[in-house]
């Protein structure tokens, strides 16, 4: 059965997939706890530092253009009235998991796809139009009495989990859009190709390239079009099928990369301390790769300067495997790092890539590299009782304050996790 006819088979159906997505997130807590920060221009920054950005910016700061990425220079420049709050992630962390149950009061929480977007399944009476909509308002009134009137949410739904998604970027703040099947795909045509979660900069000028400009030029294209355009027979076809409203199985996803990246505070622009602060963010890296069950082949580390190029070096971490013990990584780091910075260091970063899955890796054949990934695994024992730098790498001597731990993407931190 060919693959049209596969998704013919499965109708789109009614609404399915309940998609929550918290507005301005990180500054929507910092308004909440902070009533003198309520309805005023807010951004978030992650160091007291002129050289860093907004991680996150209120909806009065991004009404006049503070984004996310914003420079605090550029932001003050838009925005002198910006009130720059630095950034409290476990505060973020402790105010996720109360969102989240508040969420599972009303419809459980089938994935955390990140500290502020969740998704549930609708279920039954559940995917009809007007109750998914009281559903959804109920989930809003669930939220407001957990954590407050200030940290708001936009909730999309829809037949599958992608477009539900959209829905949640067609009405912010506040907002509530359900895209029925009968309106697929016409409601989409007003977004922009970058509005498409997936369509980034790369893919944008691919578009282009074939003579598509619009989201409706882009709907309108047959499956083989998009098998052309992708050059991917698997992702065309996904794409065919989440952009018509047909809700497919999850598939298996499979990391390829870790980084870590920390703008230094003023006492470790130096060359020692950029270096313990690469360790550190070595150190972080590792043990992040090692709890979500990769090896590393190749490692990446840049250090940028204010008054110099940046510094940036690539590296083997094995000659078959790679590997995912620390110890090595920071070995890897002291052999490469330069005699001396022809600028002032003002930030670091370790990017760990072409990651495998720990159980494809087959065991070494020498001592010393089963010594260090021992040493690894002993290491995260003991900090996961004992706490954070219980015992940490010689090298990070100095910095193990640098750096605490932040909120990625795609993992929320546990208790545990904080420094």
């Amino acid at each position: 059965m060919d693959f049209v006819r596969y998704c013919l088979g499965m109708s789109n159906g009614p609404l399915r997939y309940l998609y929550v997505d918290m507005n301005s997130y990180f500054a929507s807590v910092e308004q909440q706890e902070n009533p003198a920060l309520r309805g005023r221009p807010v951004g978030v920054i992650p160091t007291d530092t002129t050289h860093t950005c907004c991680i996150a910016a209120s909806y009065e700061a991004k009404w006049v253009g503070v984004k996310t990425g914003t420079s605090v220079m550029q932001a003050k420049d838009i925005c002198p009235s910006i009130q720059l709050v630095l950034a409290r992630p476990r505060l973020y962390t402790q105010y996720h998991h109360r969102i989240v149950d508040a969420v599972e009061s009303c419809l459980h929480v089938d994935e955390i796809c990140s500290i502020d977007e969740m998704y549930g399944k609708l279920m039954g009476d559940e995917r009809q139009p007007a109750q998914a909509l009281a559903l959804a308002n109920k989930v809003k009134n669930a939220i407001w009495r957990a954590v407050g009137r200030y940290v708001r949410c936009s909730i999309g739904l829809a037949p599958n989990r992608w477009l539900a998604k959209v829905g949640t970027d067609m009405q912010k703040p506040d907002g509530l859009v359900a895209i029925l099947p009968e309106e697929i795909p016409q409601k989409l045509y007003p977004l922009a190709l970058r509005d498409l979660p997936g369509i980034g900069k790369g893919m944008s000028r691919r578009l282009e390239r074939h003579g598509i400009k619009t989201v409706e030029q882009l709907c309108q294209l047959s499956l083989k079009k998009f098998q052309q355009i992708w050059e991917s027979k698997v992702m065309a076809d996904i794409w065919w099928a989440q952009i018509h409203g047909h809700d497919l199985p999850s598939r298996a996803t499979h990391r390829r990369t870790v980084s870590h990246s920390h703008v230094l505070a003023p006492r470790y622009r130096t060359d020692h301390g950029a270096r313990s602060v690469m360790a550190r963010m070595i150190h972080k890296a590792a043990t992040r790769m090692r709890t979500l069950g990769y090896w590393a082949m190749h490692m990446e580390m840049t250090v940028k300067h204010t008054d110099a190029p940046r510094w940036t070096v690539k590296t083997s971490l094995g000659a078959s495997g790679g590997t995912n013990d620390t110890l090595t990584m920071v070995q890897r780091m002291t052999e490469l790092w330069p005699g001396r910075h022809l600028g002032v260091p003002v930030q670091v970063c370790v990017v760990l890539y072409d990651m495998v899955p720990e159980g494809s890796v087959a065991p070494s054949l020498f001592e010393e590299p089963r010594k260090h990934a021992k040493l690894a695994q002993a290491m995260d024992q003991i900090d996961k009782k004992y706490g954070r730098h219980a015992v940490f790498h010689g090298a990070m001597w100095g910095a193990q304050e640098s750096a605490p731990t932040r909120i990625s993407f795609t993992q929320v931190p546990k208790e545990s996790d904080w420094d």
